[in-house]
């Protein structure tokens, strides 16, 4: 999709983003009061624990610059409370837009209400909050992570069938508390739950990162016995297991099956290699979406509430296809 830079939208694009609103969209600043110059975004990443964070914050910066908004980027490095902070200062900064991608779900009550209160609209990106008041954010914008979990559990149930069940599955799980931890595993649960194969009997929390996912796959397999399949809820942890399991003198991607979720070009390639099973994407490149975002705010315009990035699924056959033009 062609997306609007700043430096071209006139008087006729800010009317095009006032019309035709949907029930899902809620209101930014009142368009006759509407600020004037530049636009400043505060934006606080959650960290850069894995490839497709890194990814993510290219993307952000890169459609920041091309779309001339100023961008105040702050690195919460994983810290919860340094994430707070970063939002607390974005708004003595009186920023125009605030937007951050969750480290954790709770705790952010009092900051965003600030932040209301100073008529700063918030956008969430990747990850949402746990507040019975949505009122506090203008915005999300990320993926769908029940349904990535679904695919996953169809995809080994799909692999398995015909075979005796049960399929003993163990998962190796996010940061403890996040939304894409919580709702990635909830939907691998749902769709394991309509099958009399897949049987999930372990779990272990990898935070996210390579190390970590080979920490976890090696105490998973002190733990049990007999292990069919492996869904590592991100590329970066599933290829930590890859490296465990060798160790363990396993063949990952067959004994046993390993799915994960991002699709980053080392999930890809491992993939192709055959050490992987099959990928779900979670596209990092939400830049040019949150800057469209940012811009109809800025010029007193409605967006949606909730905006679904980019996915796909790949096998080894189309993770060859996509190789060639993957940038991250």
């Amino acid at each position: 999709m062609r997306r609007r830079s700043f430096v071209t939208l006139g008087a006729a694009g800010v009317g095009s983003v006032l019309a035709g609103c949907a029930k899902d969209e809620v209101e930014g600043f009142d368009l006759d009061n509407a600020p004037r110059g530049p636009i400043v975004l505060g934006f606080s990443q959650a960290g850069a624990e894995s490839g497709w964070r890194v990814a993510n914050t290219e993307s952000i910066k890169k459609s920041a610059e091309r779309n001339r908004i100023t961008l105040n980027f702050k690195n919460a490095d994983g810290k919860p409370e340094q994430q707070i902070a970063d939002v607390h200062a974005f708004i003595d900064a009186k920023v125009n837009v605030i937007s951050f991608a969750p480290v954790v779900e709770s705790g952010w009550g009092e900051v965003l209400r600030r932040a209301r209160d100073a008529r700063i609209p918030v956008v969430l990106t990747d990850r949402l909050i746990d507040e019975k008041d949505t009122s506090l954010w203008t915005s999300s914008i990320g993926a769908e992570f029940a349904s990535e979990g679904n695919l996953a559990a169809l995809y080994l149930a799909n692999a398995f069938s015909g075979t005796a069940g049960p399929v003993n599955v163990v998962e190796i799980l996010g940061t403890t508390g996040s939304t894409p931890t919580k709702q990635r595993a909830e939907g691998f649960a749902a769709t394991a739950s309509k099958t009399s194969l897949l049987k999930v009997i372990d779990e272990e929390t990898g935070n996210w990162s390579r190390d970590g996912g080979e920490d976890a796959m090696r105490k998973l397999l002190k733990r049990n016995k007999k292990i069919d399949a492996v869904f590592a809820q991100n590329d970066d942890m599933g290829l930590g297991a890859v490296t465990a399991l060798e160790a363990a003198n396993r063949k990952p991607g067959s004994d046993p099956k390993i799915v994960t979720v991002d699709a980053t070009r080392d999930g890809l390639e491992a993939l192709l290699a055959g050490k992987l099973s099959y990928v779900v994407e979670c596209s990092p490149e939400i830049g040019e979406q949150l800057m469209t975002v940012v811009v109809d705010l800025f010029h007193g315009g409605r967006v949606k509430k909730r905006i679904e990035s980019e996915k796909a699924v790949f096998d080894a056959e189309s993770a060859a296809e996509a190789l060639p033009d993957r940038k991250y």
